[in-house]
């Protein structure tokens, strides 16, 4: 059995030889391309049954989640949503879900890819089965996000409708958060389940799984307090800052999601250290044959076939075999 540290630097190994920042930048901006279409029909949906205040209220909550230049890019594109008629909505409902549907579905696709990346597997399943993957991810994902609105923002707002005691309030406050947590560990168990190209075995939970979510969770609140408190975004990009800083949330927490993947891939030896360093070697002598270094290569002589020989008579030694007899027999006289 490896080792937790071994574990560790095989997994670490194996992001690195994956590529696993290139793919999580890349993941994070279709993810990003497909937020705001998703937003439209989210919008559009909850506006059909919840008056335009409660929806300005309620969006401002989830926008506390982020850090404060990537909230104001999701709560401006919010505001100008909200401000559109009934009418308006209810006709670009239908077109706006199938927009937000496809968009999303491209994301996740792109996720399930690059999961597979750090598992060290290819993609063997057809288009139809890996669409139809794509599509039951993203529709779990729509459930989770709906979800996590209901903790965030609905519950919050009905426990201030309700006139219960302190401490029962912040034993509600504290379970909702648990649920969050809850939630966003049985979603990445979800997705480290169903999106390598392989048998899935052992428990949803996992150690991959616990990784990643904590991972995700540290690097999140992390990046919001660093942003919050001593980034200068602002005076860098200007009016991007809440653009760059959505992306690079996204990156960091998609990074996050792929290091556990490792983590998985090595618990479940689909990812052994030999595995790792048979990787890095093609991808350290193809990185030298592209530079137009010199690349040696092992060179392996097959024996000559031994000649018939007169009875009676001696092979003739080749210089192993007499350099070995000379140490051997220097041993015995001395």
């Amino acid at each position: 059995m490896t080792s937790p540290r071994k574990s560790v630097i095989t997994a670490w190994k194996q992001a690195s030889s994956r590529q696993a920042p290139l793919l999580a930048a890349g993941v994070a901006f279709y993810a990003f391309l497909s937020l705001f279409p998703a937003m439209i029909a989210a919008v559009m949906t909850y506006g059909l049954v919840a008056s335009p205040e409660t929806v300005a209220n309620q969006s401002d909550q989830i926008a506390d989640a982020l850090p404060s230049d990537a909230a104001s890019v999701v709560t401006g594109q919010l505001d100008s949503l909200i401000k559109t008629s009934d009418s308006s909505l209810g006709i670009g409902l239908a077109v706006a879900l199938v927009l937000a549907i496809y968009s999303a579905a491209g994301g996740v696709g792109n996720l399930v890819t690059a999961i597979n990346a750090m598992f060290g597997l290819g993609e063997t399943r057809g288009f139809i089965k890996r669409k139809a993957l794509s599509l039951l991810l993203t529709l779990g994902a729509i459930v989770f996000v709906v979800l996590v609105v209901a903790l965030v923002a609905v519950a919050p707002a009905v426990l201030d409708e309700i006139d219960i005691v302190p401490g029962v309030r912040a034993a509600f406050e504290a379970g909702r958060w648990l649920l969050l947590l809850a939630a966003v560990t049985i979603a990445i168990g979800v997705l480290f389940r169903l999106a390598p190209n392989r048998a899935a075995s052992g428990s949803l939970v996992s150690k991959g799984v616990v990784v990643a979510t904590v991972l995700w969770l540290l690097v999140s609140v992390g990046f919001s307090l660093y942003v919050d408190n001593f980034g200068s975004y602002g005076k860098t990009y200007g009016a991007l800052a809440g653009v760059v800083v959505l992306l690079l949330w996204l990156w960091i927490g998609i990074y996050a999601i792929l290091l556990g993947a490792c983590v998985e891939a090595v618990r479940e030896d689909v990812v052994t250290p030999e595995t790792v360093e048979e990787d890095t070697t093609i991808a350290e002598w193809r990185t030298a044959e592209a530079a137009g270094e010199t690349v040696p290569t092992e060179v392996v002589e097959e024996p000559e076939p031994e000649t018939e020989r007169e009875p009676g008579t001696l092979r003739e030694p080749d210089s192993r075999s007499a350099s070995l007899f000379k140490r051997k027999r220097h041993a015995r006289q001395h």
